[in-house]
Formats: structure tokens, sequence, C-alpha cells
């Protein structure tokens, strides 16, 4: 079975992006690492908002030469492509056959909503974190409320003031 990774920026206060989604907080090298991670993998997960946010950001989706699947509530209203699939009748365990069929891990693309589902439905087996030295004050938030769980620190470093720590799933309820 593959695993399914983050990889994402936090703010000393928690947040993962300004209230306007902007990034600009975030240090070069670190987004140049969270690009490279992105590079890796043939899977992307996504959920709606921060699908929805790329795509108007940057005047469509970036990542065309990887499979996308977008978690969402309802169906969007959006021109189906080759590389994009919309998951909104029972993804978490849409999510778990993707684990168990694809060839390659599967990287979640930002969302502090869906991450935390992963996490509670414990589908979720890493998670980088970058923490960056800065308070955004607001903006927003990186996880909502988890059922708890435990996590191995696995390998930690500094890069450009920020402090990455990569986490694995210890399959342990706390």
């Amino acid at each position: 079975m593959k695993h399914l990774k983050t990889c994402i920026a936090v703010s000393l206060d928690g947040f993962i992006a300004r209230k306007d989604n902007d990034l600009d907080w975030m240090p070069e090298n670190v987004k140049k690492e969270i690009s490279a991670a992105y590079e890796q993998p043939g899977i992307f997960l996504a959920g709606v908002n921060t699908y929805n946010m790329i795509f108007k950001r940057w005047g469509g989706w970036p990542y065309k030469s990887k499979k996308t699947f977008v978690v969402a509530n309802t169906p969007i209203n959006t021109i189906q492509e080759e590389y994009l699939s919309f998951i909104t009748d029972n993804p978490f365990d849409v999510i778990q056959g993707l684990k168990k069929e694809t060839e390659s891990d599967l990287v979640v693309i930002g969302g502090g909503k869906l991450i935390t589902s992963l996490i509670n439905t414990e589908l979720l087996d890493e998670l980088t974190i970058y923490t960056i030295p800065i308070m955004l004050g607001e903006g927003v938030s990186f996880i909502g409320k988890t059922i708890g769980s435990t996590w191995e620190t696995v390998d930690s470093a500094m890069v450009d003031g920020a402090i990455r720590t990569s986490y694995q799933f210890a399959d342990v309820a706390c």
C-alpha cells in the first residue's frame, strides 16, 4: 500500500496562509522545497477550497502532468479534464482505494480541512511541517479538531530560518 503524504508551511500561530490566501510570508527556500516535494508523486489530492484558490490565483491548474483528485461536498460545475477527477461520494473510501491501487505515493496539496479529515480517518501516513518564525495574527488555520493520534518524528532540519519536521503516523491513538 502506498503512502499518503503532505508537506505544508505553518506560521508560529498556526496559519497556513493569510486571510487572502497569500503566501508571501514563506521563505523562498521553503517554497522551493515544497515545490520539489510536489514533483515526486504521480497523484495529488486537494480539497476544493485549495483547488479553487490555486486555479483562480494561477489562472488554471499548474499540475496538469499529474493526476489530481479534488475532494468536494457537492459536484463541481467545471470541464472535466483527463488529469482531474472530483470525489464527491464516499471520499475516504475512494482515498483508501487509491492508496491500495496506485503505484506511487499520493500527496495532499494544502488544505487544513482536508488534512484534518485525513488525520481523523487515519488515512494520512506522513506529515512534513515547515514551522516559519512569524506570527500572522489571522489567516487560514492549519488543522481543526482532531480525534488525537500519535506521530513519530522521522526527520528534522533547519531550512532558511524555518524548522522542517517530518512525522510518520504511529498507528496508535492517544
